[in-house]
């Protein structure tokens, strides 16, 4: 049931990474997904091509900024606080208040 309403929630972040045309429209939809109520499961979003390709961004294109965004979701889907430590230079402040607000409320 729980699932099932975290997926229901996820729904709409799908929807849109399919067809965002831009790394930062979809640096925008993680932003949203992780910050949606009702939304745990992660998996999906980061399985979506276009945000696969977050990962794949070149040099010349901001791709430090993009990769911490693929590294943020990937710790959402199956990742440790530790994880999240790794990356801490890769993620803007605004994100870093983000997760913070979350594992206080959770």
């Amino acid at each position: 049931m729980e699932q099932t309403k975290a997926l229901d929630a996820l729904a709409p972040f799908l929807t849109l990474a399919k067809s965002a045309s831009t790394p930062r429209q979809l640096i925008d939809i993680i932003n949203q997904a992780t910050s949606a109520t009702n939304t745990f499961i992660f998996a999906e979003l980061l399985q979506q091509p276009s945000i696969q390709r977050l990962a794949q961004s070149s040099p010349n294109d901001h791709s430090d900024q993009y990769i911490g965004y693929y590294k943020l979701l990937e710790i959402f889907s199956w990742g440790t606080y530790k994880d999240y430590e790794s990356i801490y230079h890769l993620v803007s402040k605004i994100i870093i208040t983000l997760i913070m607000s979350i594992i206080i409320s959770r």
